[in-house]
């Protein structure tokens, strides 16, 4: 017969076979009157049992039998009373082993078996896995091989208190063979029999990633904590529902004055300014689905009003569904004002650029000096478009007026980075001069070097105009002056020779004598015309104006000039509309303005050439224009033609066409000259039908 003794911490399971003659034979109950055990943990277990049963005769037999140890989880159990057990309690018994055996093979951690000498009896194959001792024999090893030495102390300490019967709970540190540690939770449970502890069981559980978490959790809890103490920013948990604060960090102080505890349970409305109430309210409960920000005004201890911009963004955090905010503000009031004296400047660059706009003609070029920017004042004069403008240089208005060491000087200053100014004659893209005040500021980078050049021209050319009108006007003033005197000295004497002269003539009848005089009559009439002329410098004349045939006045003259223009071989070609209303004018004086400009046309054209003569109305004036294709007049000539004495010619004196400009412009009328040289000259006389004295 073989006899297993089962224990387990819930009881005992008593089973056992008997062979005889080679057959099974089953009993109901057994008695055991004596189980004494010589060696516990041992391996020798030696057992009298006395098994009785009922003859089928009435008589009892007893049968003595060697019963042979059999370990169950390591442990072998004793019983030191006499044991009944029927087929129920059996069933019961083996079913509770089961249980333990279940638990024992499928628990999900490392799970072994100690007697009370620290010796691993059993472990399962959990316990195998986790502890990586696949190839070493763990049964019979004292438990602090597999355990980090220096934690030896503590962890024998905690089995001691399980051999005293406590239930103990601790973290420790394992080692695998390849003496890597990992960090575990252990249970010691003591195992009694008979009441008396014989072993622990131990359950371990990995807490090395656990651990690793705890260690990244507290990790990242003290870097926000470091975060939100140090930051220069005020950071808030508000309960969106009640808007109570239930954090405020230190910074508050630094930046509101208040002391963080008097934030902590208030109000997070309170001290927002009153015209802000509704964005901040707004700004919690907008931020279900995504973070809001918004800029509002808190009131410092001081009184003042703080300009803050939140960020709120919601948070799993309170209990029972409640929403938390945290809230994220930064003190952006210096840079509100800062962005406030920014629009400030803006607008300030805004108005002056509108005002320089108006006024100038403003310019960028690069470092090389070709144009990168201008304004529409600068195309209103020039008469280029922005396009035809950008890339060019300045250069594409020269007017030919200044030498070229004018701007080499003019370059040499800007691009040492000092300021240029001074007046440039320009010409625009159809070849009207104009004149600007200019100012050149270069722009330097941190090298010192320009890398733009800005220019600010200013339009001068009425002043120009102005500055030649005074300055013939100078002139013109001493002319007239001494023309009134020299007139007057010669007048006197010249009456009394015309009145002897003609008191001689009508005593004198030889027809020699009457021929001479006739002639020394009509040289004191031509000394009187020039006198008279020179009394056109002196003052306005009030000369009698007559209502005159321009086309019948043109012919005349042309008969006066076709002789001095047949000499020099030029043609004159006259384009006359017809039907053109009489003017008022002084015949003479107009005669003599067409014949001095027709002849300067001929003394322009040495070699011959042709003269287009036209005649055409525009509107209340009449347009006399002198076209010829001689050799023409420089730029630089060209601005000083009419002033008294400048003469481009070897015997001129520079006051014929001054005293035409006169005329024309005693009678409201206008002399313009324009040249190309090389192609010829265009005078243009523009005369008024009536004088303004007369239109009203």
């Amino acid at each position: 017969m073989t006899l297993i003794i089962m224990g387990t911490m819930t009881g005992f399971c008593l089973r056992f076979e008997m062979k005889k003659c080679g057959k099974m034979k089953s009993i109901r109950s057994i008695s055991v009157k004596a189980v004494r055990s010589t060696a516990f943990f041992c391996g020798i277990l030696e057992l009298n049992v006395d098994l009785s049963r009922n003859h089928l005769l009435g008589k009892r037999k007893t049968t003595y039998y060697g019963i042979y140890p059999v370990y169950v989880g390591g442990l072998m159990v004793k019983h030191s009373q006499d044991v009944l057990i029927d087929k129920q309690q059996l069933h019961e018994l083996h079913s509770n082993y089961q249980t333990y055996k279940s638990l024992f093979a499928h628990y999900p951690g490392m799970m072994y078996l100690l007697d009370h000498n620290g010796l691993i009896q059993n472990i399962n194959h959990f316990g195998v896995a986790l502890s990586k001792h696949y190839n070493v024999k763990i049964k019979s090893k004292h438990y602090t091989n597999f355990i980090l030495p220096s934690e030896h102390d503590e962890v024998n300490h905690f089995f001691y208190k399980t051999l005293q019967g406590q239930v103990t709970h601790f973290n420790t540190v394992f080692l695998t063979p390849d003496q890597e540690p990992f960090e575990v939770e252990l249970v010691n449970i003591p195992v009694y029999v008979d009441d008396e502890v014989k072993g622990v069981f131990t359950f371990v559980r990995d807490i090395t990633e656990e651990r690793a978490a705890a260690f990244a959790l507290r990790e990242s809890q003290e870097k926000y904590r470091l975060i939100a103490e140090h930051t220069s920013e005020l950071i808030r948990l508000v309960n969106v529902e009640s808007g109570i604060i239930t954090y405020a960090s230190p910074s508050h102080e630094t930046i509101l004055g208040f002391k963080t505890e008097e934030y902590t349970g208030q109000s997070f409305y309170e001290d927002i300014h009153p015209d802000d109430q509704d964005a901040v309210i707004h700004l919690l409960h907008s931020t279900k689905d995504k973070p809001a920000v918004a800029e509002f005004r808190r009131r410092h201890v001081n009184g003042n009003w703080i300009t803050l911009e939140d960020s709120a963004r919601s948070i799993p955090y309170g209990v029972n569904g409640e929403r938390m905010n945290v809230v994220v503000s930064r003190d952006i009031t210096e840079k509100k004002r800062a962005e406030q004296e920014l629009q400030s400047t803006l607008k300030q660059l805004k108005d002056l650029k509108y005002a320089l706009d108006e006024s100038a003609l403003v310019s960028v070029t690069d470092e090389s000096g070709k144009i990168t920017s201008v304004n529409e004042k600068f195309c209103e004069i020039t008469e280029y478009t922005e396009v035809e403008l950008l890339g060019q240089t300045h250069m594409i208005l020269d007017s030919g007026y200044h030498p070229k060491s004018f701007f080499d000087e003019m370059d040499l200053q800007i691009e040492s980075g000092a300021v240029w100014k001074g007046e440039i004659n320009n010409k625009t893209k159809y070849g009207n001069d104009f004149w600007v005040d200019t100012t050149i500021v270069p722009f330097t980078g941190d090298n010192g070097e320009p890398y733009q050049y800005v220019y600010i021209r200013k339009d001068i050319t009425d002043r120009k105009r102005a500055e030649e009108l005074l300055r013939t006007s100078d002139k013109l003033s001493v002319i007239g002056e001494l023309a009134a005197g020299v007139a007057h000295e010669i007048r006197n004497p010249l009456t009394s020779l015309k009145g002897f002269t003609q008191i001689l003539k009508s005593r004198l009848n030889s027809d020699s004598d009457q021929e001479f005089i006739s002639i020394m009559l009509d040289e004191l009439d031509r000394i009187n015309m020039i006198v008279n002329e020179f009394m056109v410098l002196a003052r306005p004349q009030a000369l009698a104006h007559e209502k005159a045939n321009l086309q019948d006045l043109l012919q005349n003259v042309l008969t006066l000039i076709e002789t001095q223009a047949t000499l020099n071989n030029v043609q004159i070609i006259t384009r006359v509309i017809e039907n053109i209303p009489n003017i008022s004018c002084n015949e003479n004086q107009i005669k003599q303005v067409l014949i001095n400009v027709i002849k300067n046309s001929i003394e322009a054209m040495p070699n011959g050439g042709e003269i287009i003569l036209s005649l055409f109305p525009i509107k209340n004036e009449v347009i006399i224009e002198v076209r010829d294709n001689g050799e023409g007049i420089p730029n630089h000539q060209l601005t000083h033609l009419g002033e008294p004495f400048y003469t481009t010619k070897k015997k001129g004196n520079g006051l014929g066409l001054m005293i035409c400009r006169r005329i024309v412009q005693n009678h409201q009328g206008t002399l313009l000259i324009d040249s190309k040289e090389g192609e010829g000259t265009v005078v243009t006389i523009k005369l008024p039908y009536l004088l303004s004295d007369e239109s009203r």
